[in-house]
């Protein structure tokens, strides 16, 4: 590791710690299994994790980039696996990672990026950071004009390790591309690789935020703040400072009441399904402090590195699967995904079962009038019944841009857990997409009109 970097980047030691630590989970969480079977107290086996989950968080966030990234992702989908206090260990890697820059190290890369120090282009820039993530950490200040912002500093090192954790998985996805057929993974692998390096590039969040930005415009409660070009670079972003708690923090004050979640509930659905839905955009990197509660009700978003537009295809097997689910209807799964581009290796006899009871488990939450998130078991029950259909499940492969689909559902689901939002879901959605219907980019629209359904 260079003296000036902040993160470790050799490739064998990163891969090393980061099997030595999956290698450890896995045997704790077995281990608290195994003792749950044999008729231990379930809270004290819960609690037994708490320690695995602080050795996660420690070194998933120092590893930063794609480890932390993972992190992140086990904290909103596993959330049925630890307790609550070992949730809250993990959570910190939503926000606040271990070990952040030094004020030289920060210095180094403004200066390098803009030409000048922070404290020559700002009028005032705190040197404590108000967050630190996978891959950098954001800093309060004020510009020379006045505006009220904040900076995104990229971590440096962070560019070496991702590229580092990157030639580590396309080793494996190599390998299991030799032997074809279930187990090829390459597609996704060059898919991961496109995300995580465009995230290194600030200047291309810019350009997906403003394309974020319009395909948010039918929903105004939705706020993407304004980005500062003239002090914005490859490794240092500038953008109006979104003032209020994130949704993290408000899914954890106990405070924010009922009425509160649902709302902020609600405008997630819109944040992720109304930009999918109208114009093909996801918003792939959906944790809880990537969203800011605004004081007037509105909730603001960030973070558009991994924002993406999918195919029109894609996108119209979910307007066919909603058009089946408000019209109470179990759609023709098999046949939706075929022409969405899944490629489907078992027959439809065989895969028919797993699809349909996999769309019953995700559907519930628009299944009927009423939803609580806080007593979600989605997650889990999706696991168990991957359990039972694991050789059907191999045979059914997913378009290389499903993995950034299931990234935003994914933990758009765990953020609606998190908060313990309840209410009228199926409502909420069609809220949503009779707006996205309205506003709709020109392929879609032609989709369907081509293929109404019975989405209404």
């Amino acid at each position: 590791m260079s003296e000036r970097d902040h993160v470790e980047s050799g490739r064998l030691s990163r891969m090393a710690r980061l099997a030595k630590v999956a290698a450890h989970t896995a045997a704790d969480v077995l281990a608290a299994k195994a003792r749950e079977k044999m008729g231990g107290d379930g809270a004290d086996v819960a609690q037994s994790l708490k320690p695995t989950a602080e050795r996660l968080v420690q070194v998933l966030g120092e590893m930063k980039g794609a480890a932390t990234k993972v992190g992140q992702f086990i904290s909103l989908v596993d959330q049925d696996v630890f307790s609550d206090e070992a949730r809250a260990a993990l959570h910190k890697l939503l926000h606040q990672t271990p070990q952040r820059m030094t004020w030289e190290q920060v210095e180094a890369v403004v200066r390098a990026e803009l030409g000048a120090p922070p404290d020559e282009l700002f009028a005032a820039f705190e040197r404590e950071p108000l967050a630190s993530a996978s891959m950098g950490q954001v800093h309060a200040a004020t510009t020379r004009d006045g505006r009220d912002v904040v900076v995104k500093i990229q971590f440096p090192g962070v560019d070496r390790a991702i590229e580092a954790d990157l030639r580590n998985a396309g080793m494996m996805a190599k390998a299991l591309s030799v032997a074809g057929g279930v187990f090829e993974s390459r597609h996704y692998y060059e898919e991961l690789a496109a995300v995580l390096r465009r995230e290194l590039d600030y200047r291309q969040e810019v350009l997906q935020g403003e394309i974020y930005r319009e395909a948010l415009r039918p929903w105004p409660d939705l706020v993407v703040p304004q980005f500062v070009t003239e002090l914005s670079a490859l490794r240092v972003l500038t953008m109006e400072r979104l003032h209020g708690p994130t949704m993290l923090q408000a899914a954890q004050d106990p405070s924010v009441d009922a009425a509160a979640r649902l709302r902020i509930g609600s405008q997630l659905v819109a944040a992720t399904w109304g930009p999918f839905l109208s114009q093909r955009v996801i918003h792939a990197d959906p944790h809880p402090g990537n969203y800011i509660v605004l004081a007037d009700g509105r909730l603001g978003v960030l973070d558009f590195g991994a924002t993406k537009a999918l195919s029109t295809r894609f996108t119209m097997a979910y307007w066919h699967l909603l058009g089946e689910a408000f019209a109470d209807q179990r759609a023709d799964i098999y046949s939706i995904l075929e022409q969405a581009g899944f490629e489907m290796m078992a027959g439809r006899d065989t895969a028919e079962p797993w699809l349909n009871a996999l769309t019953d488990i995700v559907q519930r939450p628009f299944a009927g009038e009423y939803y609580d998130w806080g007593q979600c078991r989605i997650s889990s029950d999706v696991v168990a019944l991957k359990n039972r259909h694991l050789l059907t499940i191999l045979k059914v492969r997913a378009p290389e841009e499903g993995l950034m689909f299931y990234r935003s559902a994914a933990g758009a689901a765990g953020d609606l857990r998190l908060l313990k939002s309840a209410g009228n879901y199926r409502q909420v959605l069609r809220d949503v997409a009779t707006t996205a219907r309205g506003n709709l980019a020109p392929e879609v629209a032609e989709a369907l009109r081509a293929a109404p359904g019975r989405w209404t």
